[in-house]
């Protein structure tokens, strides 16, 4: 018969990507103190709508309105709870509980998919990362703690190593550099085992 997974009907990329959606960050509404109880405000979303929050003790309410394909407008209210985690050196950081129904994820985003604002588990979203091979993931973050560390790219680093960044501690400078070059020999090792 078929190889390993040929009579499977669900493909992984066959998800819609979360980048196609709109989304709001609560980390984001955290950071520009629109989080406190109290306040009305308008926020703007990537396609340059408006939707008007409104927040409570424990919760943010979202008044919006949306239309499609002709239809009359119909006005949505949803009331998204909040939590929030300790974090290791003070403070606390929010969370958004997604209002799905049977959900209840504790999430930083909720994205737009029919016309509420659910979690990436609600619609079965990807990350566009998901969809990379093994190989070319790690690729990426070898790449991320070079630059971290004030380099375009691995080989940079290997050939002319920076200086170490300004209050960095050395021992995380050289735990970064050991990763990075874990992460490239990984990749490299896939590649060579693939061809």
């Amino acid at each position: 018969m078929g190889g390993p997974g040929s009579g499977n009907w669900y493909r992984f990329d066959s998800k819609s990507l979360v980048d196609h959606y709109m989304s709001i960050d609560v980390l984001q509404l955290s950071r520009k103190v629109c989080l406190e109880p109290g306040q009305r405000y308008f926020w703007k979303l990537q396609n340059g709508c408006k939707i008007a929050i409104e927040t409570k003790p424990d919760a943010i309410e979202l008044f919006y309105g949306i239309s499609r394909n002709g239809s009359p407008r119909e006005d949505i209210h949803i009331t998204v709870p909040l939590s929030w985690s300790s974090c290791n050196y003070g403070g606390k950081r929010p969370w958004f509980i997604c209002p799905g129904k049977d959900c209840g994820r504790r999430v930083a985003k909720l994205y737009m998919g029919d016309k509420y604002f659910l979690c990436r588990h609600c619609y079965d979203l990807a990350y566009p990362s998901q969809r990379e091979r093994k190989e070319f993931r790690l690729l990426n973050e070898a790449q991320k703690i070079c630059e971290r560390l004030g380099s375009n790219n691995y080989d940079d680093l290997c050939c002319e190593p920076k200086p170490k960044p300004k209050g960095m501690h050395w021992a995380t400078y050289n735990k970064l550099i050991h990763e990075a070059e874990d992460l490239n020999h990984e990749a490299m090792r896939i590649m060579m085992n693939n061809s």
